[in-house]
């Protein structure tokens, strides 16, 4: 589904500006930071709208948020129906770059609580150097031994 027809499917009030933010969320595929989703948007749009739309959509649950290394919450939007972060995954963050990837191929394990507690939700965020940013340090470094 394209971000025109997951806002006519719930009770957002479909807005160029909401159908845009929605579109790149559901381009990119990875979770995304306020000011990454204010850098794609064309025309720049104004702070509270951005801030304000998100809020909206994890709301009606059409996107999910997940916090970064630096406490920074990043959205992504997932399949109308299926709440939260598809496929129960963690996430990895690179150190250099600042990007964030779902991975999908692995599941955050299951734990039993005590009696009468309400797990609301639960994120496992991997850190470390992406495969971009490291062929790039290595590139770099064999450069400066040439």
């Amino acid at each position: 589904m394209d971000a025109r027809e997951i806002l006519q499917n719930t009770s957002i009030r479909l807005t160029p500006v909401r159908e845009a933010i929605l579109g790149v969320l559901l381009n990119e595929r990875c979770p995304m930071s306020y000011r990454e989703v204010a850098a794609r948007l064309p025309g720049g749009q104004d702070r509270v709208t951005l801030y304000r739309t998100l809020s909206l959509f994890l709301k009606e649950g059409i996107v999910h948020r997940v916090m970064d290394m630096k406490g920074t919450w990043r959205f992504c939007a997932h399949d109308p129906g299926h709440p939260g972060c598809p496929g129960n995954h963690p996430h990895f963050a690179c150190r250099v770059c600042g990007r964030m990837e779902c991975l999908m191929e692995h599941s955050l394990p299951h734990l039993e609580v005590g009696p009468e507690t309400v797990v609301e939700g639960k994120h496992m965020v991997l850190y470390g150097i992406c495969r971009g940013c490291a062929v790039k340090k290595t590139s770099k470094k064999e450069a400066g031994s040439s």
